[in-house]
């Protein structure tokens, strides 16, 4: 027989409870060396540090911070680019080719030298300011064929050259290329093709400096000087420009799910006094 001695079970506890202990302070010893690791490794800055190394705030977003490639010099910069699109710029830099054209845009963006950087941004600026003043004669153009075609046509008796509905011919709602508007459009390519053509040093960077994105030296009236600062009228023309790359989005994505034309889906807009 075995006999059970109350000392034995007394030192398996205490056994135990040393053992424990031991694993806890083990822990504990990990965790403070963890800690110590931590504070001597390079952390990722605050918003106030980023902003006190150089990066300014960008106003598009409360607490987003601009791209470092975006560094206000431009008038209408205000840090907005979520995506890095401006890396899809074809300014032919050393990152775009080799082993960098296969990495994200951040990261080409990152390697880029500031000289590339700077191209790379003009060349999405001057393609902006283009989009921006084809959108403004557009969306005003939009409306005003959908207004006048239908009584002009009537009144001189030519064929109405809309779309179904009495729409804009475009993309979305077709009858683009048939009729006289097929011509009209073939006859804008060759004039943005020759533009394109006579000015593809300017936006590739390759002429001196000084030149200004977007300007083609066309001011018959002098607007740019006589209704306030350059900057301020330059200002004003991007602004009006991307506010009507939004508003000529929006016609063409509205006829195409309604189906009616713009002026008839906002009359409060073009209706109120119109005659017709």
């Amino acid at each position: 027989a075995v006999l059970f001695h109350p000392w034995s079970l007394v030192a398996r506890c205490t056994s135990q409870k040393v053992k424990m202990l031991s694993l806890v302070l083990a822990f504990s010893a990990t965790l403070e060396a963890s800690r110590q690791m931590a504070a001597t490794l390079p952390r990722a800055p605050s918003s106030a540090l980023r902003m006190a190394a150089g990066q300014r705030k960008a106003s598009w977003l409360p607490g987003a911070t601009a791209p470092s490639y975006l560094d206000g010099s431009l008038v209408g910069d205000v840090g907005f680019d979520p995506l890095c699109l401006v890396a899809l710029a074809r300014t032919r830099a050393s990152v775009d080719s080799g082993p960098w054209s296969r990495v994200d845009r951040d990261s080409r963006m990152l390697m880029a030298t500031p000289y590339e950087q700077r191209r790379k941004v003009l060349w999405m600026r001057e393609a902006e300011i283009k989009h921006s003043r084809l959108a403004m004669m557009a969306v005003v153009g939009w409306p005003f064929a959908e207004l006048v075609n239908l009584p002009i046509s009537k009144t001189l008796g030519l064929p109405n050259q809309m779309a179904s509905s009495g729409r804009v011919p475009s993309l979305f709602n077709g009858n683009l290329f048939e009729g006289p508007q097929g011509l009209f459009i073939l006859a804008v390519a060759l004039a943005t093709t020759a533009i394109e053509l006579s000015t593809l040093d300017n936006v590739e960077g390759l002429t001196p400096t000084g030149y200004v994105a977007g300007d083609l030296g066309w001011d018959p009236l002098s607007l740019l000087e006589s209704r306030g600062s350059v900057d301020e009228m330059r200002l004003r023309e991007i602004k009006h420009g991307r506010l009507a790359m939004l508003a000529i989005t929006g016609f063409a994505v509205q006829e195409v799910v309604y189906g009616t034309p713009v002026v008839d889906q906002t009359p409060f807009f073009f209706h109120p006094w119109w005659p017709f």
